[in-house]
């Protein structure tokens, strides 16, 4: 099996650069290196100039992390030469064997939808915010888990399933693009997706967090825009639209409750970003793009 390693990057060149350290230092290496840079000001273009084995794609503007994917999976697909894709943030520092065991794995059942590694931070914990949507907790001690959604951190997916299910949608720019587009593979497609636990990989962020909204800061406030706005489309044919909508309202109740215990200069941003996130989500309609 072929892969490319996918990375899109913005501005965090040294965590590009041990990302990029450690896909060349896999036990199984990739048939091709790809990175979306999202128009990073720091000096990223200049170092992927110097890099002979990685294929760049500069972008003149940021369009998010779900633009810089739903752009680096197209242009992945375009190598023939390419079996699957191997999509990964700036940040995720794979350990050595973490390729070949998702490979493992995919070609012992070839008929898999997805595979997923197991994300921890720099501690050893487990990454909250890479945890996998399991379909059962009965497999919880099993070293290959069911699940029905997954994060872009260390994700590999057929060629062949992206041709039959889409890309990501662009137009999410941050958060759920990753849950939406694999459960897509899972839930809509049909296809069973599974967690390699021995297969790890680091996520380095500065914190070890999920995306809720109880220890943002106001500087992530603008996040929860597309948090709110991405999570009712992602649900919207889930079930009849009166009974989509009071859900949607309970959800932004239950936000809205959890901003009034915050510090009193920053509610209203957060409120902001939230109800406009709301409003937008009602009318929400991305176009699916198909290869």
């Amino acid at each position: 099996m072929k892969v490319a390693a996918i990375i899109v990057t913005y501005n965090r060149l040294e965590l590009l650069k041990e990302c990029l350290s450690a896909v060349r230092q896999q036990t199984l290496p990739v048939n091709e290196i790809l990175v979306v840079n999202n128009a990073s000001t720091d000096g990223t273009e200049k170092f992927l100039a110097t890099q002979e084995d990685v294929r760049v794609v500069n972008l003149d503007k940021n369009i998010g992390g779900a633009g810089g994917f739903s752009y680096g999976i197209r242009e992945a697909c375009g190598n023939a030469d390419n079996d699957a894709l191997w999509i990964m943030d700036d940040d995720t520092i794979a350990t050595p064997t973490a390729l070949e065991n998702l490979v493992r794995q995919m070609e012992k059942e070839p008929e898999l939808g997805f595979v997923c590694s197991k994300v921890v931070w720099k501690d050893g914990a487990v990454h909250w915010m890479n945890i996998p949507g399991f379909v059962t907790d009965d497999d919880k001690d099993a070293s290959l888990r069911q699940v029905r959604s997954a994060s872009f951190v260390s994700l590999l997916v057929p060629t062949k399933i992206v041709r039959e299910v889409g890309l990501p949608y662009k137009e999410f720019f941050i958060w759920a693009d990753d849950a939406e587009f694999t459960s897509r593979i899972h839930k809509e497609a049909g296809y069973k997706a599974l967690l390699v636990n021995d297969s790890v990989v680091v996520h380095k962020t500065a914190v070890n967090y999920g995306a809720g909204i109880d220890r943002a800061t106001v500087a992530n406030a603008w996040k929860f825009y597309y948090l709110m706005r991405n999570g009712m489309f992602c649900c919207r044919h889930e079930r009849p639209y009166l009974l989509w909508l009071f859900r949607e309202l309970n959800h932004l109740r239950l936000y809205l409750h959890r901003v009034n215990k915050m510090p009193k200069e920053d509610r209203k941003v957060f409120k902001d970003n939230l109800i406009r996130g709301f409003k937008d989500g009602l009318t929400f309609r991305p176009k699916r793009e198909f290869l």
